[in-house]
Order: C-alpha cells, then structure tokens, then sequence
C-alpha cells in the first residue's frame, strides 16, 4: 500500500514515514470483517470516526509565509 502511494503520485522514496503514517491512519477509519463492520476506531473509542477532513495523499499544499518574514510584492504563501 505504502509503495504504491508513493509510485501513483510520484513522490521521492524518503517521504516513506508520511505514507506509512497516513496508510496506518485510514486503516485505522476503515470497516473490517473481524469487528462486524465497524472501524478498529470505533471499536476501541465507542465513536463513529469522521472522515470529512481526508484529502488526496500527495495533493497540492501551501505553506503559510506570516507577515514579519514578507516582504510587500512576496506571495503570502
């Protein structure tokens, strides 16, 4: 799983940890057999995990610049 994330969005081989992590967290917010079509979330909180706030692994982001670090015609982000 971990391998084909980083392939499909053609990310370097050393951001392995933050695919390994997010693989490990929609795991995690996933149904399984074993626990009768819960998420192992659900299963260990009592709560239905939420999954509004998942974005695209690989997606494009922009890094906030705060004001004190810009200068007057630089991007904000």
């Amino acid at each position: 799983m971990i391998r084909s994330m980083l392939k499909q969005k053609q990310m370097p081989h050393y951001l392995w940890g933050e695919a390994a992590a997010t693989a490990a967290y929609l795991i995690n917010r996933s149904h399984t057999k074993k626990l009768q079509d819960k998420t192992p979330e659900e299963a260990w909180c009592g709560v239905k995990p939420s999954v509004q706030h998942l974005k695209i692994f690989g997606s494009l982001c922009f890094k906030h610049v705060p004001d004190q670090l810009r200068r007057k015609l630089d991007d904000k982000s």
